[in-house]
Parts: C-alpha cells; sequence; structure tokens
C-alpha cells in the first residue's frame, strides 16, 4: 500500500503546482470589485457623517477653551463669528465663516487691536450648515467666573445645530445658563 496521494503520485516535487491559476486570481479580483463597489456609497455617507461630528466637536472645543480661557486669565472671553477679512468679528454674519476665541478687554464683543486672539476657526466645508438660536447670532461670552454672559449684564444660553442638507441626522451644542456646553444628536428637521 502507497502513502502517496494518487493525485500526487503522477508529478514529481519539483513540478507539483502551487498556488492559483490566472483564472481563480481573475474571479477573486472581480468579487472583490463587486464589494468595493457595493459598499463605497455606504463609506462617503460615513465619512460625511464623521465630518459633520468633527466640525460639531470643533466648536464644542473653542466653547471649552473660551470658558477655561476665561477663568485662568481672570477676564472675558468671548467667540464671534468671523467676518470677510478673516481678523474681525462680523455680528451680521453666519457662523459658517469660521470663529474668533479672544480676550475681550474691554467687553464690547468685538475683537479690537490690542486684544489677545486665542484661536480662530476656518470656515465650515461646504454641505456643512450651522442653524443657531435668536439669543446668539454673532456673539458668545464667558465672564471671569466661566459663566456665559451678554456684554450688558445678561446670562446667555444658546444653541447651534450642525446638519448636512442630504441626511435629517446632525448634532446640536447647546450652552446652559450657567455657560456649560454639551453637545447632542438630533433629527434635523430642514437643513438650509
Amino acid at each position: 500500500m502507497s502513502l502517496i496521494h494518487p493525485i500526487r503520485q503522477s508529478c514529481l516535487p519539483r513540478f507539483c503546482p502551487k498556488g492559483f491559476t490566472l483564472l481563480e486570481a481573475l474571479v477573486v479580483l472581480l468579487l472583490l470589485g463587486i464589494l468595493v463597489a457595493l459598499a463605497a456609497p455606504a463609506m462617503s455617507d460615513l465619512q460625511a457623517r464623521h465630518r459633520l461630528h468633527a466640525q460639531a466637536g470643533a466648536w464644542l472645543d473653542s466653547l471649552v477653551l473660551a470658558r477655561t480661557e476665561a477663568l485662568r486669565r481672570q477676564q472675558r472671553v468671548t467667540l464671534c463669528s468671523r467676518g470677510a477679512d478673516t481678523s474681525t468679528c462680523d455680528r451680521a454674519s453666519e457662523w459658517q465663516n469660521g470663529w474668533l476665541v479672544f480676550a475681550d478687554d474691554n467687553g464690547n464683543a468685538a475683537f479690537d487691536l490690542g486684544e489677545a486672539l486665542i484661536e480662530s476657526h476656518a470656515p465650515l466645508p461646504s454641505g456643512v450648515w450651522v442653524d443657531v438660536s435668536s439669543t446668539v447670532k454673532g456673539y458668545f461670552s464667558y465672564n471671569a467666573e466661566g459663566r456665559s454672559q451678554t456684554n450688558t449684564g445678561a446670562f446667555m444660553a444658546g444653541t447651534w445645530r450642525f446638519c448636512r442638507g442630504a441626511s435629517s441626522a446632525g448634532w446640536q451644542v447647546v450652552v446652559n445658563a450657567l455657560g456649560k456646553p454639551r453637545m447632542e444628536p438630533y433629527e434635523a428637521v430642514t437643513c438650509p
């Protein structure tokens, strides 16, 4: 009785076929291509959702930075929507243009010459929109105690809703009357 497999008996060890045939490799590549084509739309949607989450997270980070700097410096720190020249505040502007975080020495909620610029954020990428509550249209400030406050001394609270046109899923950043920010998901009814 022979211990060699009947199919292997006919080939010499040096000439036995090893690996895949060209046809087998092409079939595997075809199947792989079909799987990639099916997964691509889902991946682009996932990437867009992560981009939206990152922008809302960047806004939350700027709020936390402003509050921390107000406590550290023991002075008013303001966030404002960036103007067209990127180094001024524009209260009529939307937050789409980006924002500035600065030490507001005179408490007028405008970035003036000589005031320390803490952070400047670039405009939001195309397809990402932010809608804000009416109380925080052009600026948001923290006083020396880390509480949100208008330049007239009243408390501030607000909501920034980040969305993208192709999806109803969005993120909102909410700041309560004490100035503590949080981020949470929300269902966007309409997105500009």
